[in-house]
């Protein structure tokens, strides 16, 4: 009897460090990773419709300098290359027809109704997978990128947005 009560008080103990030990990193976590924050705001590549905001979408005449192309990772393997892209402007951007192209004209066209918040980031991987609100895959059967190698992003119009070369 004395052992089963024992028992007890470990695994309410157990409990509550796991509990405390789970509010304590998800607490940091969301300090120290701001884009996944939706109580701050700061959700990237939320598509449109969802309970964000949309009034603020920036215009295409106004998104000159909104976004980067922050770094192309894995460059010349399939299964580790991808593309990070980050809107640095003031609101969020519609990317909906937007086109990432490298200096062969292999193009990516983003999804519609897919937008960028701001301080938001979404990553294009080269290869299949499953597109979400923070990663799009290409489909290629092959990789894209290569040392020396441009990338630009041009908006819907053709005007381009932002450029990288890989280093």
């Amino acid at each position: 009897m004395r052992s089963r009560k024992r028992l007890g008080y470990y695994l309410l103990l157990n409990v509550i460090v796991s509990a405390i030990t789970t509010w304590l990193v998800l607490t940091l976590w969301i300090r120290t990773n701001p884009l996944t924050d939706p109580a701050a705001g700061l959700t990237s590549g939320l598509p449109a419709g969802s309970n964000q905001d949309s009034s603020q979408t920036q215009p295409l005449a106004q998104a000159a300098g909104q976004l980067e192309i922050s770094n192309i990772f894995g460059a010349g393997d399939l299964g580790s290359e991808r593309i990070e892209i980050r809107n640095v402007g003031e609101t969020k951007l519609l990317l909906a027809g937007w086109r990432l192209i490298d200096q062969q004209g292999t193009e990516f066209v983003f999804p519609d109704l897919f937008e960028i918040y701001q301080g938001g980031a979404v990553t294009v991987h080269t290869q299949s997978g499953v597109n979400s609100v923070y990663e799009l895959f290409w489909g290629m059967d092959e990789p894209v990128w290569e040392v020396g190698e441009a990338a630009t992003l041009f908006d819907q119009d053709g005007n381009p947005q932002a450029a990288y070369t890989v280093p």
